[in-house]
Order: structure tokens, then C-alpha cells, then sequence
């Protein structure tokens, strides 16, 4: 439990100094670790700090936790025993701030082909938000694997930025950022999908998707729904892995690719520069592998000389 002396002597200055939303973010990273930890940073150990760090560690391999998040609440903490290290010494106390020098190591940016969902897996979680009459889930999980929407863009999709283009395809043109405006043209069927929500809803202007409190859906809300339907999958021992809204996102750019679109094609699709493009590289080519070329017994010869004979 967080206690009286971490909210009145710590506290009290993060609740003076940080806007409402960075201090909701911080509150809750302390919170996470008084669950795990099991009291406040006030007093922490090495063994405290490592534990932490580890939990970590183990719910971003089991896919429970991105990368990302996993970084930003270990500079929280980092950031917060600092602060507590300041605090304590200028009132004659001692204090070691233990996360001063752990850090997440660095992630591989390739992308393996056993990370990404199987074909019947993207099958299973369709089909279960279909069976589960979702027609949200299934709107967003078909948005994801189909165009590669992000999490992000999923949450701040308005009915205001579905459009058509001049042959009448039916398009999303998010505002622009950094002078970029990006524009994504659906397929027929989840353009056919999206008009079918929209219509059922009954939503005229706003976000596309709102949460249970009928606000707009945040990007956690998205996580949970997919979450939701990968352990149905699992438990039915259809779906083998857990894996993110980003996983799935991947999982649609190397399908583009598999189907013959350029990188360069892919990249402006996604909204990712080129030299990203790399990533996928080996999830596009790993069906060349153990090919019947693989087990012939005849052998070219490339060496220069005047045989005749090149086999």
C-alpha cells in the first residue's frame, strides 16, 4: 500500500508540478510497482529494484507489455528515486537510487517469423469476434490486419476523416503531421465493413469507436479487445501465442509484401520511412527456405578455363 509518508513528503511535489495527465501516468507506475513490490519506493533495495526490473522484462516477452511502455516506466522510476535520492540528502537521510543504472536491453528490430500470427490463427480471432457478434472487434481487428492501423489511429479515427477519392474508393485521410498528410485506401470488403458500423451506430460525427463509458476508445481499450480474444484462442488451443495490436500490424505490411507490393509501396501505405522496411525482410523470404533446388546433386562450375563442361 502507498503510504501517507511517500504522498506527503514525495508525492506532493509531482502533484504540484505535472499536468493531469502525466501525473495520472506517474501515480499509476507507482502503483504498479507497490502491486509487485509491495510498498512504495520510499524505501527501496537492490533486490526491490531488480525484481521490478524483471517483471518487466518478463511481461514484455510474454507479450503482456510493449517495449515502449516498458522503457517509459522504468525512466519513471528512475526519474522518481532521484528525486527521492534529492530529497532524502538535502534532509540529512540516505538513499540509493538502485535504478540509476538499470536499463532495458535493446530489442532486435528484425522481426521473426515465429513472432507474427499464423494465417489460422488471424483466422480464429476473426472468427471468434464474428461467433461473439463483436462488430467492433471485428472492425478493428479487420482494419489492423487488412491496412496496418495502428493502435493510436484507431483510437483517434473520427467519422470526419472517412472519404472518397475520385473513383469513388472509400479512403481515411487522418490531418496531416509534420506537413504529411497520410491517406488510406481500404479494401472493398472493410470498406464495406466500416459503412455497415457506422450505419449501426449511428455515428454522425466524432470518434468511430468510443469505450464503455461512451468516450473515445483509448489505445489500451484496443489492447484489452484483442487480449480478450487471444486468450478465448488459446484457450481453445486455436491460438498458440499472445501477440500485440503492433505484431498484428506487422503481420499485415509482410502479407503486402508477400503479395507483391514494393517496399517503397508498403512504407507509404504504413507511414514508416523505407529504412524501416528492412525489418520484414526475412518474415517475406522465409518461404525460400528447404526449396526442391536445395537437394539436387548437380554442382555449376564458375571457375574460368576452357572446359566446355559448366556442370
Amino acid at each position: 500500500m502507498i503510504s501517507d509518508q511517500f504522498m506527503n513528503t514525495i508525492w506532493v511535489f509531482y502533484e504540484a508540478s505535472l499536468t493531469p495527465r502525466t501525473r495520472k501516468e506517474y501515480y499509476n507506475v507507482v502503483r504498479n510497482f507497490d502491486k509487485i513490490i509491495g510498498h512504495d519506493p520510499l524505501s527501496l533495495s537492490y533486490e526491490d529494484a531488480m525484481a521490478y526490473y524483471h517483471d518487466l522484462l518478463d511481461r514484455i516477452e510474454k507479450n503482456r507489455l510493449s517495449y515502449t511502455t516498458g522503457l517509459m516506466r522504468l525512466s519513471v522510476m528512475r526519474s522518481l528515486c532521484e528525486f527521492i535520492r534529492y530529497h532524502h540528502e538535502s534532509h540529512g537521510l540516505s538513499y540509493t537510487n538502485h535504478f540509476a543504472t538499470i536499463s532495458l536491453p535493446d530489442i532486435d528490430k528484425t522481426i521473426q517469423q515465429e513472432e507474427l500470427p499464423t494465417e489460422n490463427e488471424l483466422n480464429t480471432l476473426l472468427s471468434l469476434a464474428k461467433s461473439s457478434h463483436d462488430d467492433k472487434a471485428f472492425l478493428i481487428f479487420s482494419l489492423v490486419i487488412k491496412c496496418g492501423l495502428t493502435s493510436n489511429e484507431l483510437s483517434s479515427l473520427n467519422i470526419e476523416y472517412i472519404v472518397q477519392d475520385h473513383q469513388e474508393n472509400i479512403c481515411i485521410q487522418f490531418p496531416p503531421k509534420r506537413r504529411q498528410t497520410r491517406i488510406i485506401k481500404l479494401p472493398a470488403e472493410v470498406a464495406e465493413l466500416l459503412n455497415q458500423y457506422v450505419d449501426q451506430m449511428e455515428i454522425y460525427e466524432g470518434p468511430v469507436f468510443i469505450n464503455k463509458r461512451k468516450t473515445r476508445m483509448k489505445i489500451r481499450d484496443a489492447e484489452r479487445i484483442l487480449n480478450k480474444y487471444i486468450d478465448l484462442g488459446i484457450e481453445q488451443k486455436s491460438i498458440k501465442k499472445h501477440f500485440t495490436m503492433q505484431t498484428l500490424r506487422h503481420a499485415a505490411f509482410s502479407y503486402m509484401l508477400k503479395g507483391g507490393a514494393s517496399p517503397e509501396a508498403v512504407a507509404k501505405y504504413g507511414g514508416i520511412t523505407t529504412k524501416w522496411m528492412s525489418r520484414y525482410r526475412k518474415v517475406t523470404t522465409f518461404e525460400t527456405e528447404d526449396q526442391a533446388i536445395d537437394y539436387s546433386i548437380i554442382s555449376i562450375n564458375t571457375r574460368n578455363n576452357t572446359d566446355k563442361s559448366n556442370i
